[in-house]
C-alpha cells in the first residue's frame, strides 16, 4: 500500500475544508474527498476531535460514508472512533480502475473528521468534474438531513440517524448534475438561533452571518485552538451558478410573531443576502423557507422586494405533513425532503437557471 496526503495533488477537495498541517479537516455535512486509482484496496487514516468520554457521547459520534464508481449508493457507511485509525475504504479481488469518493455523513456542530492521509495499492490521482454546474447550500439543521433516517417525531437525535446524501439538497444537486457544498449548523439561525420559550434575548454569538465568510470556523477554531486568525473563505474556490438560503426556522423560536423582532428578522435577513450577493455577483439567490414553519416567510419575502435584485427570489416550502411521516424532534423525513427537492427542482426550471 502506498500512501498519499490528502491534499490538491492527490485527491479532488468538495465542499469548505481546511488543510492544517497536512491534515484534510471535514467539518461541514457532504465535505468530501474524490481520487481515482488502478488496483483492489484503499484505506484511509483518520481522525476526530468526538471523545466518547460519557455515556451520551455515542450520539455525536461521526459518520463517513464511501461511493465507489459514481454510484448513488453508498458502497459502506462506517463510524469514525476516538483517536485516529485505519478504515478500509475498498477492496476487491480484481484489479480495476476505481473512484473512490469519502463523504462526511454527520454534520460541523458535533464532530470534526480529519484525513491524515489515503493509501491504495497503486498510484492515486485527483478525479475531474463532471460538470461545470455549482449550487451552494446554506442553511440549518434541514438542510444537514438532521434526524432523516429516524423512525418517528418522538426519536431523539443522533448522528447516525442523520444523512446529508439524501437530503433536498443533494437530491437537488444530483438532479441537474451538479457540483455542491452544504454550509449549515443545526439550530443556527440569522437574527438568533433557536432559544426556549422562557428566552427573551436572541442567542446571536453563532449566526449563520457570523459563519458564512469563512471556510470553517469551527474547525478552525479547534485546529488553530484560537480564532485569532480565522481563514477567510476565498470565493474564487467555488463560485455558484445558484444559492439557496433555507434560514429562518429557528429565528422563529425567538421572534415569535411579536413585531419589534420580527422587523429585526427581516432586516437582519436583508442584509445577510447584501452581503452573500456581494461576494456571489453573478449567482441567482432562492431564498426559501417553510418546511418546518411558514411564520418567516412574510419577512423574507419582504426582504426578497426590499433588495430589487432580478436575481433573486423567494420561494416557500411546504409544510412537512404527519401523514408522510416525522423525523427526529420534528425534522423533516426523507419523504419530505423528495418533496422539497420536487419544489426547488421545479422553481429552478422555471427560472431557466441551468
Amino acid at each position: 500500500m502506498i500512501k498519499f496526503k490528502a491534499d490538491g495533488n492527490n485527491v479532488r477537495v468538495l465542499g469548505r475544508t481546511l488543510y492544517r498541517d497536512d491534515v484534510r479537516w471535514l467539518g461541514y455535512s457532504c465535505t468530501a474527498v474524490e481520487f481515482e486509482f488502478t488496483g483492489t484496496k484503499a484505506t484511509a487514516e483518520l481522525s476526530t476531535d468526538w471523545l466518547n468520554d460519557a455515556g451520551w457521547k455515542h450520539i455525536f459520534q461521526p459518520y463517513m460514508a464511501v461511493f465507489v464508481n459514481d454510484s448513488d449508493e453508498p458502497y459502506k457507511r462506517f463510524a469514525v472512533n476516538e483517536g485516529t485509525a485505519e478504515y478500509e475504504l475498498y477492496t476487491s479481488e480484481n484489479i480495476g480502475k476505481v473512484k473512490i469518493r469519502l463523504v462526511k455523513m454527520s454534520e460541523n456542530a458535533f464532530s470534526k473528521v480529519g484525513i491524515n492521509s489515503v493509501s491504495a495499492d497503486g498510484e492515486i490521482r485527483p478525479t475531474q468534474p463532471v460538470s461545470q454546474r455549482k449550487i451552494e447550500f446554506v442553511g440549518d439543521s434541514i438542510t444537514c438531513g438532521f434526524g432523516i433516517e429516524a423512525s418517528s417525531a418522538a426519536d431523539g437525535f443522533c448522528t447516525a440517524q442523520e444523512n446529508p446524501w439524501i437530503n433536498y439538497a443533494s437530491i437537488t444537486a444530483r438532479h441537474f448534475n451538479a457540483e455542491y457544498n452544504l454550509v449549515s449548523w443545526t439550530s443556527i439561525g440569522v437574527l438568533s438561533n433557536s432559544v426556549k420559550e422562557d428566552v427573551n434575548e436572541p442567542d446571536d454569538g453563532w449566526t449563520m452571518p457570523k459563519i458564512y465568510f469563512y471556510t470553517d470556523r469551527s474547525v478552525d477554531g479547534m485546529t488553530a485552538g484560537s480564532e485569532n486568525n480565522l481563514e477567510e473563505w476565498d470565493f474564487s474556490r467555488f463560485e455558484p451558478d445558484l444559492i439557496v438560503v433555507n434560514l429562518g426556522t429557528n429565528d422563529k423560536d425567538y421572534t415569535r410573531g411579536i413585531k419589534e423582532r420580527t422587523d429585526a428578522f427581516e432586516d437582519c435577513y436583508l442584509n445577510f443576502i447584501s452581503d452573500i450577493r456581494k461576494h456571489n455577483p453573478d449567482s441567482v439567490i432562492l431564498c426559501t423557507l417553510g418546511a418546518m414553519g411558514q411564520q418567516l416567510c412574510p419577512q423574507i419575502e419582504n426582504a426578497v422586494k426590499k433588495l430589487g435584485d432580478d436575481k433573486i427570489y423567494a420561494v416557500r416550502f411546504d409544510e412537512q405533513l404527519e401523514s408522510d411521516g416525522i423525523g427526529a424532534e420534528s425534522h423533516p423525513n426523507a419523504v419530505t425532503h423528495r418533496k422539497m427537492s420536487e419544489k426547488l427542482i421545479g422553481e429552478i426550471e422555471k427560472l431557466n437557471i441551468f
